[in-house]
């Protein structure tokens, strides 16, 4: 599963070759990417690109038969095309909205503070394990009403990533176990909240599923959604920020003299290395990029990572620049599938980096202990190891 060698570890020059010399390319099985900026914002956005395949039999391999995790995924708002992406969007709007955002403020700033008082009591740590991913566990817990621990929570995260990056009938199949467990520990919570509603999403889910229609199932897939995406990224993009400043001094230095930086350095962290890696269309009918037509029904990936780094959009596009202004990467995605959990991401990337700035220069990267998941959608760090100089 780990893997401290590339692609994994940095893919960028791979990705560099494939913008030059074969931006619009079709793999061994038949899979089309999309690499430059333009073109993986056309398949975000242009309603040509479906979500669903053709013959809405997976969401991950046209040929293999279902899954219990394939039931789950099809629920999910990201997996489905107008009209139930409308709905599920909706449902998921109702809890994720400015005003909202403004509220959760205090918790997260207070979780932070604690998380970040007990870092630096330590001369050596995974940043991973002690800020980067209890931080954004800690708070989707507390808003979805759950209390699961860090490692029941990433030994369910990484399972259904994983299975879903290979793809394959027998990886989707082996996490079925996992899947099941899941959809136990929420199915108990969602009769608890029938009977006793709380000030959660769960509950939010249970009071609104007439409205829009949700079965119980529905309820159950929705709840390993957020619970999934409301701290994946977060948690990578808290690593890989801390990981990009400190292999650079000078931008780390700029950010300690000048916290009004924060913002840009949190768009420049999700451009210079986004957490998720690509994302995935059907085509609908044949559609022409540049000189290429790819016919209809087709599976089409766009790699956000390469896309993020096309020097025809960006300036010095390698570079870790946090002054960088006009940063439009396509992190979060855009058109009807973008992210729905940005505001919260990056609430939490703020508070957390405000927080973390004034004492980054005690903290130094034990480069050879980096460790990464071998997983193509996700940039997921693992293990970031650093030494901490509180004196």
């Amino acid at each position: 599963m780990l893997s401290n060698q590339p692609p994994f570890s940095d893919p960028h020059p791979l990705y560099k070759e494939m913008r030059q010399h074969y931006p619009i390319s079709q793999d061994e099985n038949g899979t089309w990417h999309l690499t430059r900026y333009d073109d993986v914002k056309m398949l975000m956005s242009d309603p040509r690109f479906m979500r669903q395949p053709p013959d809405h039999s997976g969401y991950i391999n046209q040929e293999k038969s279902s899954t219990i995790l394939d039931d789950v995924m099809g629920r999910w708002s990201f997996f489905n095309d107008p009209p139930d992406h409308t709905r599920l969007r909706e449902v998921l709007g109702i809890m994720i909205n400015p005003s909202f955002i403004k509220n959760t403020r205090e918790i997260i700033d207070s979780m932070a503070e604690s998380l970040l008082t007990s870092l630096l009591s330590h001369s050596t740590i995974d940043f991973m394990q002690a800020f980067a991913y209890p931080l954004p566990v800690n708070v989707i817990n507390t808003l979805l009403g759950t209390s699961l621990d860090n490692t029941t929570l990433r030994k369910w995260s990484l399972a259904i990533l994983n299975a879903a990056d290979c793809g394959s009938p027998e990886e989707l199949a082996s996490i079925n176990d996992i899947v099941l467990e899941m959809q136990h520990y929420f199915a108990n919570l969602i009769l608890v909240r029938e009977q006793q509603p709380s000030n959660d999403w769960i509950s939010t889910l249970v009071n609104v599923k007439n409205t829009y229609h949700l079965s119980f199932d529905d309820i159950v897939a929705n709840c390993i959604f957020l619970l999934i995406v409301g701290h994946e990224t977060t948690h990578l993009a808290l690593g890989m920020g801390l990981m990009a400043l400190l292999q650079n001094p000078q931008q780390r230095q700029l950010l300690q003299n000048d916290l009004k930086l924060v913002p840009s350095a949190i768009e420049e962290i999700l451009r210079f290395e986004a957490p998720l890696n690509k994302v995935s269309r059907w085509t609908s009918e044949p559609i022409l990029i540049s000189d290429v037509m790819i016919p209809k029904d087709q599976l089409v990936v766009g790699i956000v990572n390469a896309a993020n780094r096309d020097p025809e959009k960006f300036i010095r596009p390698d570079e870790f620049d946090i002054t960088r202004t006009n940063n439009r990467h396509l992190t979060f995605g855009c058109g009807i599938h973008n992210c729905i959990g940005a505001l919260l991401a990056r609430l939490e990337l703020h508070i957390a980096f405000k927080k973390l700035a004034p004492h980054l220069h005690k903290f130094h990267l034990i480069e050879d202990q980096i460790e990464w998941v071998s997983n193509s959608s996700f940039r997921y760090l693992f293990k970031l190891m650093i030494n901490i100089k509180n004196t």
